[in-house]
C-alpha cells in the first residue's frame, strides 16, 4: 500500500478498531480494561510498519515513567505516528518520546500478535 496521509489515516483507523484484549499479554489485560490503548503500542506500531514497510516507517521505543516500554513509528520525513498515545493523554501524562531509540519488532508471542492484527487489517481493507 502506498504511504500517504490518506492511506495512513485509513490504515491507522482500522488498526485501532481491531485492538482487542486478546492481542496483549495477560499481565496487562486488567490495566487495559480501564485504559483501552494500554498494552497495544508494540502490536499497533509493528502492524503499521508491516503495512507500509520498513523503508517508510521505523519503530521507536522508550521506557516511560513506570519503566514500561512504549512503542511508536517515525516516517521517512520524521513525522511521529503513535496510534496508542491516548494511553498516556487519557490519564494526564505525556508519552516518553524524548528518550526514544530505534528498535526492531519483538519476536515470539509479540510477533504472533502483530501478525494476527495484520491479518485482521488486511481482511478489512482487502489488501494482500
Amino acid at each position: 500500500m502506498t504511504y500517504n496521509e490518506e492511506n495512513l489515516k485509513i490504515v491507522s483507523d482500522v488498526i485501532v478498531q481491531n485492538l482487542t484484549p486478546d492481542l496483549i499479554p495477560k499481565k496487562w489485560r486488567q490495566r487495559n480494561s480501564t485504559n483501552p490503548m494500554f498494552g497495544h503500542c508494540h502490536t499497533a506500531s509493528a502492524c503499521l510498519q508491516k503495512v507500509f514497510g520498513t523503508k517508510t516507517l521505523k519503530l521507536y521505543r522508550a521506557q516511560d515513567h513506570n519503566d514500561i516500554w512504549h512503542w511508536w513509528c517515525v516516517d521517512v520525513d520524521g513525522k511521529l505516528i503513535d496510534l496508542t498515545a491516548d494511553q498516556y493523554y487519557s490519564v494526564g501524562q505525556e508519552p516518553p518520546y524524548e528518550n526514544g531509540e530505534k528498535a526492531s519488532m519483538l519476536g515470539f508471542a509479540y510477533r504472533t500478535r502483530t501478525l494476527e492484527l495484520l491479518d485482521r487489517v488486511k481482511k478489512q481493507l482487502d489488501i494482500d
